[in-house]
């Protein structure tokens, strides 16, 4: 009973710890990049348009796809069920690969753009 509590009071101090240090650290960071004279928009990650909705969609899509497909292969061959999980991860992965297609697809636009306002 006693190591559970030690257990999960050590699992919350650490994720403390980490959260603290990581923004004591990203602090300091910014504070060195303004004293030199240089902005902190390095951080800022999404100025642009962002496109998380579409991969969250797609590869949720895809994981329901995954576990219909997993689940009728299952039923129909009376396999194991490891292969629900399979189909899962194989169909979860072919999403995340088609997003990364399309969102290189419209850099290469934006870049071809760009190339004829020039």
């Amino acid at each position: 009973m006693a190591s559970e509590i030690i257990g999960i009071t050590g699992f919350f101090i650490t994720m403390i710890v980490l959260v603290v240090t990581y923004f004591k650290t990203r602090h300091t960071e910014r504070m060195a990049l303004i004293n030199s004279g240089r902005t902190a928009r390095i951080f800022d990650a999404n100025d642009g348009e962002s496109n998380s909705a579409l991969k969250l969609g797609l590869f949720l899509l895809s994981i329901g796809l995954g576990l219909l497909v997993g689940l009728t292969v299952d039923n129909i061959l009376d396999t194991e069920p490891a292969g629900v999980f399979v189909c899962i991860l194989i169909f979860g992965g072919v999403s995340l690969i088609l997003y990364h297609s399309y969102v290189s697809g419209k850099d290469k636009e934006k870049i071809r753009e760009i190339d004829e306002i020039v």
